[in-house]
């Protein structure tokens, strides 16, 4: 239920926000909940909605920057013990 609030919530934002609020809650999302694959989602929506079509991968750079982002905190939050 938490990670759907959070899903709807960030989807908002996205869409009404200035980035400078929606991407901290993105990496946020990504620290504390398990596998956060919304993130990748988010990333290709923000690249579509405001990102530019040329450019190396089609203009997907958040995208590419979530899923790195992702494929890399899944072995520092097996380190570090979040309860969410």
């Amino acid at each position: 239920m938490i990670r759907l609030l959070s899903f709807i919530f960030v989807t908002l934002l996205i869409v009404s926000a200035p980035y400078w609020l929606y991407v901290p809650v993105i990496l946020v999302g990504i620290i504390l909940f398990p596998f956060y694959i919304e993130a990748m989602f988010f990333g290709f929506l923000i690249d579509t909605l405001y990102g530019s079509s040329h450019g190396f991968l089609w203009g997907f750079y958040f995208a590419l920057i979530a899923t790195l982002l992702v494929y890399f905190a899944v072995p520092l939050r097996k380190r570090f013990r979040f309860n969410v």
